[in-house]
C-alpha cells in the first residue's frame, strides 16, 4: 500500500503551532512504501443484529401489469411498465426485486417507444437496470419489463402466520383434482409480490397500479381498486382492467381468479362484493356478517371515514394464511366459508376476521409500517379491532373475552416456550419472525392499557390524529407516541420505552393485610421478573375496595414504580375483597393468594369477565370442601355471558343421586341455551353420567337441533352411555357433510376397533380442512392400532405415506397423515418383537421427510424423534 505519509515530526510541530495561525509554517513530507495492515476486529463485542428500513433511491409512482398463465407449466407471462423518480439523489441506475424470472426483455419508455436498456439479473431476485441518463429528483422516466414469472419452482419458506411465500399459487391447475376448483390467488405479504410481478418489494413503498389479466371467461376476477373494463377477445378469452388510483404498498397488490359467485352489497355508494364458491351464494352475506355495519362503525370510532373505492372479500382453496388485508379486496381462507347452518357455530370466529382485515385499510393499507420491525403498527391495531367490535356489538364481557384468549395466547409464546422479544423489534432474524403472537396478542393488549391510561375520548382522537397526519405514507413506532403526545399533551416515552422497546412483562406478586388497630389495608405488590431480562414497569392502574355486599367499592387510583412497593388505605373495617386492577387493564402474570370466601365474594360481586372467569377456575376444585363454592357454579348456570355458564357447566361436580335438581337445570340448558357452545357442552354433561336415564335429550337434539356442534355432542353423549345405540346413531350420520359431526362419528368408529369403519375413513379424509385433519387422522390411527391386524395396519400406512407425499394434497392433510404414521410407529416401539413393523413405518417417514418441499412441514418434522 502506498500512503503518502506526513513524519512523526512534522506532526508533533504542526500540533504546537497550530495556535499560531500568523506564522506560516512549511512542512516537509517524505513519501514511504509501508507494510499490507492487517485489522483483527475485537472479540469483546459483538454488534447486535439490526434491520432497518429500506433505504429508497428510487420512487415507485405507478406499476401497469400485463398478465396471462400458463396453467399447465404454472407459470406467469408478463409485462411490467413502471414509472419512477429517484427520491432526492440524482440518478442513472435502478434496482428492482424480481425472484426467479426469466428476463425477456428491459427497456426505456419514451413517447410510446422501447429503447432497449442494459441490466444485470443477480441471484435471480435483483434486477439492475442502466438508465439512459443521470435522472433528477424532479424527472419521471417509464421502464418497461416483459419476463416470465415461475413462483412454483422457486425454494418455498414462510412463518406461522403465512406459511408459504411463493407469491402467486395455481390451485389444482391441471385439474387433477376432480371437484375441487381451479384458481390463482396471490399473497404478497411480506415480500413475496416479486415473485410474480417486477417490483421494489418493501413495505416503506407505495404507489398505485392497474392491472391488465387475461383468463379465461367462465373465470371471475378480483383486484385492487375498480374493474374499469371486461374485454373479451376472439380466442375465448378475456382481459379485465383493474385500476387502484391511490397509492398503496407493494406487497398489498393482490389477484384472485377462479369460478366464483359474486354477491354484491352496497355501504355509502361504494360497491360491497362477496366472492365464495357458487354452492355458498346464498350464504355469503352471512359469511361476512355485518360488513356494512363494521365500515361504519371503525369509520366513526376512529373519526376518519373508510378511505378507499370499494371494499370486496373473497374466499379461496388452499390458502397459505387465515386472511390478507390486500387493499379494497381481502382474501380469506376455506375455511370461514360456511353455511348460514354452520355458523350458527362459528358466527365469532368470522366475524373477528372479517373485523381484524377491515381495521387494516386503516393500520396498514392507509398507513403502513416502514420496516418489518414496526409490523406491530399494522398488526396490534388490526388485533385490537377485534375488541372494539365486539365490545361494540356483544358489551364488554364479550370484548374481555376475547381479551383474555389474546393475553393467553401471548403468555403460551413469551412464557411456555420462552420466547419473548420486544414488541418493536429491529433484532429478528427472519423477519417472518415478527408475525407472531407480540405483534398481534401482545400489541393488542398494549393498546388497550394505553386506551384506559388516557381515556377513550383522548385515546380515539390521537388515533385520528395519526391517520390524518400519517395517510398514505410509511410510519415507525414513534409516529404513533407523537400523535399520543400531541393530544393529551403528556410525555408517553415511558409508556412506549417499557411496552414497545422493551421484551417481557409484570410478574406481579400480590398480598394484603388489614391493621384493625390502624384501619388500614396494606396492599404490597412485588414485581418478580428479572430487571436485568426486562425492566421494572411503571404500572397506573386501580385497586377496588369491597367492604359491603352490594355496595359500590371504594376506588383507588395507584402508580406502581418501584420493584416492591405498599399501597396503605385508611379503611373502617376488614373489606371482603379487594380487586387489584380492578379493570384487569395490565398484561402480567399475577399471583393472588385468596381465601375460597374472597373468591366466592369476587365472583358475585366483580362486574369483569376476567375477575370472574378466574374465580370460577379457582374454585373448580373446591366444591367438596365447601357447600358454598357448589352454590356459586350453581348461580353460574345462569352466567349473563355464555362463556361462563359454558365453564360451569363443565365444572360443576354433580352426583345422579343428590343432585337431580341442578341436572334438570343442565338439561333445560341443553335444550334452550341461546348458544350452541353452552348447549354442546350441557350435553356433554350429561353423557359423562354414562347413564340411560339422560340419552332423551341428547336423542331429541340430534333430531332437532339446528346446533352441528350440539349434534355432534349428542351422538357422542349416547355412545358414552350406550354403546351400540351409539354406533347405530354415527351409522345415520356417516354420509353427513359437516365437519363437526363427521368428526364425532370418526371418534366413534375409531373406538370400536372394528376394521369395517377404515372407508368411512378412506371416503371422508379429503373433506377436511386446514386443522381438522388432525383429529380425523388421529382418529384413523387409533381405529388401526385398536384393530391389532399388523399387515393391515402396514397396508393403511403405505397409503398415508403416500396422502403425504403427494403434492396435490393439502400441507395440513399431508403432515396429518404423516403424523398418523408416526402414532402407529412409535405404538409399535411398546411391543416387544415388531422393529420390522417400527423399521418399516420409520421409514415411510424419512421418505415422507425427503420429499417434503414445505418449509413449515420441514421445521415440524425436524422436531420428530
Amino acid at each position: 500500500m502506498n500512503w503518502k505519509h506526513i513524519s512523526l515530526w512534522s506532526l508533533i510541530v504542526l500540533m504546537f503551532m497550530g495556535c499560531q495561525p500568523k506564522n506560516l509554517i512549511t512542512v516537509d513530507y517524505d513519501e514511504r512504501n509501508l507494510d499490507t495492515v492487517s485489522v483483527t476486529a475485537s472479540r469483546g463485542y459483538q454488534r447486535p443484529p439490526y434491520n432497518p428500513s429500506h433505504t429508497r433511491k428510487n420512487d415507485l409512482l405507478h406499476s401497469k401489469l400485463d398478465v396471462r398463465f400458463d396453467w399447465n407449466r404454472q407459470h406467469v407471462l408478463g409485462k411490467a411498465t413502471l414509472t419512477l423518480k429517484p427520491i432526492f439523489y440524482a440518478t442513472e441506475t435502478l434496482r428492482l426485486d424480481a425472484k426467479g424470472f426469466d428476463i425477456r426483455e428491459v427497456a426505456l419508455m419514451k413517447n410510446g417507444k422501447k429503447t432497449r436498456l442494459p441490466y444485470k439479473y443477480e441471484d435471480a431476485a435483483n434486477l439492475f437496470i442502466t438508465l439512459d441518463k443521470k435522472y433528477t429528483a424532479e424527472q419521471e422516466y417509464t421502464v418497461y419489463i416483459e419476463y416470465t414469472a415461475k413462483p412454483n419452482e422457486l425454494p418455498v419458506g414462510g412463518s406461522a402466520a403465512i406459511t408459504q411465500d411463493k407469491g402467486l399459487y395455481f390451485i389444482n391447475p391441471t385439474n387433477a383434482t376432480p371437484g375441487k376448483p381451479q384458481q390463482i390467488w396471490t399473497q404478497g405479504e411480506t415480500e413475496s409480490n416479486s415473485k410474480w410481478f417486477p417490483t421494489i418489494d418493501r413495505p416503506n413503498e407505495r404507489c398505485t397500479q392497474e392491472i391488465f389479466v387475461t383468463i379465461d371467461k367462465k373465470y371471475q376476477t378480483l383486484s385492487n381498486g375498480i374493474l374499469k373494463s371486461a374485454k373479451p377477445n376472439t380466442d375465448g378469452t378475456r382481459t379485465d382492467h383493474w385500476v387502484m388510483d391511490m397509492p398503496h404498498a407493494p406487497y398489498l397488490f393482490m389477484l384472485a381468479i377462479g369460478e366464483f359467485s359474486v354477491v354484491l352489497d352496497y355501504w355509502e355508494g361504494r360497491l360491497l362484493q362477496y366472492y365464495v364458491e357458487p354452492e355458498y351464494k346464498d350464504h355469503a352475506k352471512a359469511i361476512f356478517k355485518h360488513t356494512p355495519e363494521m365500515l361504519t362503525f371503525f369509520s366513526n370510532r376512529l373519526g376518519v371515514e373508510y378511505p378507499w373505492q370499494k371494499y370486496a372479500q373473497v374466499i379461496v382453496r388452499d390458502y397459505v394464511s387465515g386472511a390478507m388485508e390486500n387493499t379494497t379486496a381481502v382474501i380469506f381462507g376455506d375455511f370461514v366459508q360456511m353455511t348460514t347452518r354452520e355458523l350458527l357455530d362459528y358466527s365469532d370466529m368470522n366475524e373477528s376476521i372479517v373485523a381484524h382485515e377491515m381495521m387494516h385499510h386503516w393500520f396498514g393499507d392507509l398507513v403502513t409500517c416502514e420496516s418489518w420491525a414496526n409490523l406491530p403498527l399494522n398488526e396490534s391495531f388490526a388485533n385490537y379491532s377485534e375488541y372494539l367490535w365486539f365490545e361494540h356489538k356483544y358489551g364488554k364481557d364479550a370484548a374481555d373475552h376475547i381479551r383474555a384468549r389474546e393475553m393467553a395466547g401471548y403468555m403460551t409464546q413469551a412464557v411456555v416456550r420462552g420466547d419473548a422479544h420486544p414488541l418493536i423489534y429491529y433484532g429478528y432474524a427472519d423477519k417472518e419472525d415478527m408475525f407472531d403472537s407480540h405483534s398481534y396478542n401482545k400489541g393488542g393488549t398494549i393498546l388497550h392499557m394505553l386506551r384506559k391510561h388516557i381515556g377513550d375520548d383522548a385515546f380515539f382522537e390521537s388515533l385520528r390524529v395519526y391517520l390524518e397526519a400519517n395517510k398514505f405514507s410509511a410510519v415507525e413506532v414513534h409516529d404513533l407516541r407523537l400523535a399520543f403526545e400531541k393530544v393529551t399533551g403528556e410525555d408517553l416515552s415511558w409508556f412506549f420505552n417499557q411496552w414497545f422497546f422493551t421484551k417481557g412483562h409484570p410478574k406481579l406478586k400480590i398480598k394484603k393485610k388489614y391493621d384493625s388497630k390502624k384501619r388500614q389495608l396494606n396492599v404490597t405488590i412485588e414485581q418478580t421478573q428479572n430487571p436485568k431480562e426486562t425492566t421494572v414497569f411503571r404500572l397506573p392502574f386501580d385497586i377496588a375496595i369491597h367492604l359491603y355486599e352490594g355496595d359500590k367499592p371504594q376506588m383507588k387510583s395507584v402508580v406502581m414504580t418501584d420493584q416492591i412497593q405498599t399501597f396503605t388505605f385508611d379503611v373502617r373495617q376488614q373489606p371482603l375483597w379487594v380487586g387489584v386492577d380492578a379493570d384487569r387493564r395490565l398484561l402480567c402474570e399475577r399471583t393472588y393468594d385468596q381465601t375460597v370466601e374472597e373468591l366466592i365474594f369476587q365472583y358475585r360481586a366483580s362486574k369483569n369477565f376476567m375477575d370472574r372467569n378466574d374465580a370460577l377456575k379457582a374454585l373448580r376444585y373446591k366444591q367438596k370442601d365447601n357447600p358454598e363454592v357448589k352454590r356459586v357454579f350453581e348461580e353460574a348456570l345462569k352466567d349473563p355471558f355464555w362463556s361462563l355458564r359454558e365453564r360451569a357447566v363443565d365444572g360443576i361436580e354433580l352426583s345422579v343421586d343428590k343432585d337431580m335438581r341442578i341436572i334438570r337445570r343442565i338439561e333445560s340448558m341443553a335444550k334452550d341455551d341461546k348458544r350452541s357452545q353452552v348447549r354442546a357442552a350441557a350435553i356433554d354433561k350429561l353423557g359423562s353420567f354414562n347413564d340411560e336415564r339422560f340419552l332423551t335429550i341428547p336423542k331429541e337434539a340430534v333430531e332437532k337441533d339446528k346446533s352441528y356442534m350440539v349434534i355432534a355432542s349428542a351422538i357422542n353423549a349416547i355412545y358414552s352411555a350406550n354403546k351400540e345405540e351409539g354406533i347405530k346413531y354415527a351409522q345415520k350420520l356417516k354420509d353427513e357433510t359437516n365437519i363437526s359431526i363427521l368428526l364425532s362419528v370418526a371418534e366413534i368408529f375409531a373406538a370400536t376397533g372394528d376394521a369395517q369403519y377404515t372407508s368411512f375413513f378412506d371416503n371422508n379424509w379429503k373433506k377436511m380442512s386446514n386443522y381438522n385433519a388432525f383429529s380425523f387422522f388421529d382418529y384413523y390411527a387409533n381405529l388401526l392400532i385398536k384393530t391389532k391386524d399388523d399387515p393391515f395396519i402396514l397396508a393403511k400406512a403405505s397409503d398415508f405415506r403416500d396422502i403425504a407425499t403427494d403434492p396435490n394434497t393439502g400441507q395440513w392433510s399431508r403432515y396429518a397423515s404423516a403424523s398418523a404414521i408416526k402414532k402407529l410407529r412409535d405404538n409399535y416401539k411398546k411391543i416387544k418383537d415388531m422393529e420390522t413393523n417400527y423399521n418399516t413405518l420409520n421409514s415411510y417417514i424419512d421418505e415422507v421427510k425427503r420429499k417434503e418441499k414445505d418449509a413449515t412441514l420441514n421445521k415440524f418434522y425436524k422436531n420428530w424423534k
